[in-house]
């Protein structure tokens, strides 16, 4: 008796009887109700025992948007398969192929490549911003949910600026606690304290990071920041543990040094 390899239960196949069973071309059989939910819960097409290294799992945006990444990346996917029958040599004009080499970016958009290419070939935002700069892969196309969905990592912010924070990613601090970022690491990006009001964060976010009296220090030198930006309540100071002598310390480090902005030659 076979037995489905994804819920383990037998399968009832009788001659050309075979009620709910889905075959694949490759002859493996699952019950059709397992692989359905199998195949949109990993979104793939791929067979269950012979690709279970192919499948992808992507974060949470909400069904609307993972329904159309699926069928964008489904839809690419097959239509690279044709190119690639009626083309020679090729291995030499993959997608990763021509990452590896450096290809530039306008050249793999001319060939018909999207983000979400890159999506389907499992190839990362590290090793792609190894390569290319941000600004290029911005102008490409990449937002943040293919960024997010390609493993971007809170070290990975150090290279993303201002403007690409707030004006072309448009990012919240929601977007951002999605890495799992904590205090040291929204702390090393040296943003301003109204910056990071812009961007959302609130005092309740620097404690969820893991954020105290003494490493918050790391956010700004300046404890009236915290009082103007993020309003934090006097219990709330307390559980932080900013008890009026840690308030003292703040007091009495040197300013911290702000970033200069130049534009049209006027230094600001």
């Amino acid at each position: 008796m076979s037995i489905c390899m994804i819920c383990n239960e037998p399968l009832i196949m009788k001659d050309r009887i075979r009620p709910n069973i889905g075959t694949f071309e490759c002859g493996h059989h699952f019950h059709l109700s397992c692989i359905l939910t199998y195949s949109k819960l990993k979104m793939t097409t791929d067979c269950f025992k012979c690709f279970p290294s192919k499948v992808r799992n992507l974060p949470n945006f909400g069904e609307d948007r993972l329904i159309a990444m699926e069928s964008l990346i489904d839809a690419r996917s097959k239509m690279k398969k044709t190119e690639n029958n009626n083309t020679w040599f090729n291995f030499n004009t993959t997608l990763q192929s021509m990452v590896n080499l450096g290809t530039a970016l306008t050249t793999i958009k001319l060939k018909g490549y999207l983000p979400e290419d890159f999506i389907e070939k499992g190839i990362s935002w590290k090793s792609l911003n190894k390569i290319y700069t941000v600004d290029s892969l911005l102008d490409f196309g990449f937002r943040w949910h293919h960024m997010i969905v390609m493993g971007f990592k809170p070290k990975d912010f150090k290279s993303l600026n201002w403007h690409h924070l707030s004006a072309v990613l448009d990012l919240k601090a929601a977007d951002m606690m999605q890495t799992s970022m904590n205090i040291r690491d929204l702390a090393s990006l040296n943003l301003e304290a109204y910056q990071l009001n812009e961007l959302g964060f609130t005092w309740q976010d620097f404690v969820n990071m893991g954020g105290n009296a003494t490493n918050m220090k790391l956010l700004t030198n300046d404890f009236q920041d915290f009082k103007t930006y993020f309003e934090p309540s006097q219990e709330q100071l307390f559980e932080a543990g900013f008890t009026e002598e840690k308030k003292q310390l703040y007091k009495n480090v040197a300013p911290k040094k702000t970033r200069k902005l130049k534009i049209n030659g006027m230094v600001f």
